[in-house]
């Protein structure tokens, strides 16, 4: 097991927090840590997002017929949630509709001859999405049929390498990456309509945006956006503060064996890891491989949380019925099977392809991904991550456009020695049309004429032992130390981590083994305790039979903290995710 200090942090429990957020980016430490209202921008420094609303409340005054386009990811379906029930609040008899991507497409491309040629409105609201579908916002205003974009998205750029800019004859749009004076730029879809809410708010003299920051965090939260900004994080702060959609409530209730009292309304102590982990994936599950008319109890599930919807339980007969709440915590469970159902037969194809042309032997796994093979391009990054564990090697899941262009989901590995950030890389080579996202996760696109020159640049530049693990961790201590007390005070601020503020990893050596417990009903789980501090690794048999096989030797960990009350007792806990034995050199008296 290989690994190295990210930085000599103080091991003075008062500052060594402090110095850690400072290193993982925080820059205002105070507003971060006790974050307010003061946090917030001032939201009229988006770019045309007055005259958005002065044209929202044009044609809510006319009653015109609205129609929203919810954007198929967790983000479209809680910032076109937020902005829906805005306008119920105030125009409780407003004539709004909607429309949800069969699949997970995004923007007006696969519903604008629907506009045109089917349906007809006197405005279209595209939230989270469709900043630069200019040719489609051509068309609509052909046919004098308004749209507002109120968007997050980053500029495109066209096959000459010019930027793509939409045209403010044709849409309005609103978006914090056009905005040169609205210096938040983490901000996803959520966000920007709950800043557009806030100048509603002011147009009309009311105060009701405050109402829908629950869901503004869950977009935040779940379309990983920088926290490290003090307004994106106090946004997602006082989301959890304040969780009053009783859709995200029954979602968040249903996760109670993972979530335990957390999952109990006032939801106190509700982390933006706790939603990454199990609430935002079964969302995504849905969006990937739901049905339309699971997405649609979805969009429900947050806008008429107890409307009857057609029952879809195992057994149901014809009338039954259930609510859209309900409805959708239980088909994003059931969705979350099918999609790792999906994924293991798709990960089974694309490692056939690998073995078969020998694709491992780069540096880089590339996977071309053929029609016939009828894997969803929403699965892509999912796959694209299980062949980096397997190979230990990044890898891209691409298909080919109608331009010979390949384009499709990479995924990295920042432990990687000599390649921690993928997607730097990748732009630095040259050969790449773009690559947009996260370092080790994100979407990219090469020319197919490119894509054999790019493999022998890889493979000669990189060099040997490239992708050797070396954990990248923030303490390297001793089991006996007398200072663990460090790790009791970074535990006691998970709500300070998630959304690109790394959680602390630290090794801890020499652990004895005189004190183990399996656990679970098939005690395949294992505890470790010494020094008063549980160190844990769930369901994974063969470590449970090399620590009962060891046990004269001590055991060293790579880890995670957590904090564990269970009973009144509060505990600190390190989660195991690597681990070996080494020879006991020490000798204790128990």
């Amino acid at each position: 097991m290989k690994y190295r200090l990210r930085n000599q942090y103080s091991k003075n429990p008062e500052r060594a927090l402090k110095e850690i957020l400072q290193d993982r980016g925080v820059q205002d430490l105070e507003n971060f840590m006790y974050p307010s209202k003061k946090c917030e921008l001032d939201p009229y420094k988006l770019d045309n997002i007055e005259l958005a609303a002065d044209k929202l409340l044009e044609h809510l005054r006319k009653n015109s017929s609205i129609c929203f386009v919810v954007d198929c990811d967790a983000d479209g379906f809680t910032s076109s949630s937020i902005l829906w029930l805005y306008i119920k609040n105030i125009f409780p008899n407003a004539n709004l509709n909607f429309t949800i991507h069969e699949h997970k497409q995004h923007g007006l491309e696969d519903k604008i001859d629907w506009f045109i040629d089917e349906e007809q409105f006197d405005l279209v609201v595209c939230p989270d999405a469709a900043s630069f579908d200019i040719l489609c916002h051509k068309r609509l205003k052909e046919i004098n049929t308004d749209c507002i974009c109120l968007d997050h998205h980053t500029i495109p750029k066209d096959d000459d390498g010019n930027e793509i800019l939409p045209n403010p004859d044709w849409a309005i749009v609103v978006n914090n990456q056009l905005s040169d004076d609205y210096a938040n730029k983490s901000l996803c879809g959520a966000g920007v309509v709950y800043k557009f809410c806030e100048v509603l708010d002011e147009k009309l003299g009311i105060q009701q945006a405050q109402n829908y920051i629950d869901l503004a965090a869950l977009g935040e939260i779940a379309d990983v956006m920088d926290k490290t900004n003090i307004e994106t994080n106090y946004i997602m702060v006082e989301g959890l503060k304040h969780i009053k959609n009783k859709g995200l409530q029954t979602l968040i209730e249903a996760q109670s064996y993972s979530l335990k009292e957390k999952a109990e309304y006032p939801y106190y102590g509700l982390t933006s890891t706790d939603i990454a982990f199990y609430i935002a994936p079964l969302i995504n599950a849905i969006t990937r491989v739901g049905t339309l008319s699971e997405k649609e109890n979805m969009f429900y599930c947050f806008i008429e949380p107890d409307r009857p919807v057609k029952s879809t339980k195992r057994g149901a007969k014809e009338g039954d019925i259930e609510y859209a709440a309900a409805a959708t915590a239980r088909c994003g469970a059931n969705a979350k099977a099918r999609q790792n159902r999906i994924k293991e037969k798709a990960i089974d194809l694309i490692d056939f392809k690998i073995q078969k042309d020998q694709l491992n032997e780069n540096n880089i796994i590339i996977v071309e991904v053929e029609p016939a093979d009828n894997i969803p391009p929403e699965m892509s990054g999912l796959i694209a991550m299980a062949i980096v564990g397997k190979y230990n090697k990044p890898c891209l899941i691409v298909r080919r456009n109608s331009k010979n262009l390949l384009q499709g989901s990479a995924r990295g590995n920042e432990n990687f020695s000599s390649l921690p950030n993928l997607k730097e890389y990748l732009e630095q080579s040259g050969y790449f049309e773009y690559a947009a996202g996260h370092e080790n996760a994100f979407g990219g696109g090469i020319n197919a004429n490119k894509l054999e020159s790019f493999i022998n640049y890889i493979n000669n530049d990189l060099p040997i032992g490239a992708f050797e693990n070396c954990y990248v961790v923030d303490y390297i201590l001793n089991a006996t130390d007398n200072n663990l007390n460090l790790l009791t005070e970074l535990a006691q601020h998970p709500e300070y981590f998630g959304n690109h503020i790394d959680d602390v990893k630290v090794i801890i050596k020499n652990i004895p083994l005189a004190n183990i417990m399996a656990m679970g009903a098939n005690r395949d789980s294992m505890k470790v305790s010494f020094n008063d501090i549980d160190y844990v690794r769930f369901k994974d048999l063969d470590f449970v039979e090399n620590v009962f096989s060891n046990r004269s030797k001590n055991l060293t960990i790579y880890g995670r903290l957590n904090l564990n009350t269970f009973a009144g007792r509060t505990s600190v806990q390190v989660f195991i995710d690597d681990y070996c034995f080494e020879e006991d050199t020490h000798k204790y008296d128990f």
